[in-house]
């Protein structure tokens, strides 16, 4: 039994349901991705975020995926999971936009993935 939050994620195939998944890359930075239930099981569904090395990040921030970039911008917006940063990264052919994640909101949604990233960076959530 998992108790993250179930939300609605609009995309141009409708709307899924879905859980956020907090965790961290290997280099450190905050990744989050999209779970959903299929059968009773968690699958995933789609990353939020992406690993993009060379660039230095706060312990919050994180660059969101080309794919469907759109409908996850909508989607952090909509649930309040952070805030668009002016800066950007690129890499191959695709500009990555930065969010500044809020971690207490995205604590009430995946409580343990978030705790467990904290600790591992070292942080507290307060």
């Amino acid at each position: 039994m998992t108790n993250r939050r179930i939300l609605d994620y609009d995309w141009e195939y409708g709307t899924e349901k879905i859980m956020i998944h907090v965790g961290k890359y290997e280099s450190g930075g905050l990744y989050i991705g999209m779970l959903c239930e299929i059968d009773g099981n968690l699958e995933f569904f789609s990353d939020l975020t992406k690993n993009i090395p060379g660039y230095e990040l706060a312990y919050n921030e994180a660059y969101i995926t080309y794919d469907f970039r759109k409908s996850n911008l909508a989607f952090i917006e909509r649930y309040k999971l952070g805030v668009l940063k002016p800066a950007y990264a690129r890499s191959g052919f695709c500009t990555y936009p930065m969010v500044a994640f809020d971690l207490k909101r995205l604590a009430e949604l995946d409580p343990e993935g978030t705790k467990q990233f904290a600790q591992q960076v070292g942080i507290e959530l307060g």
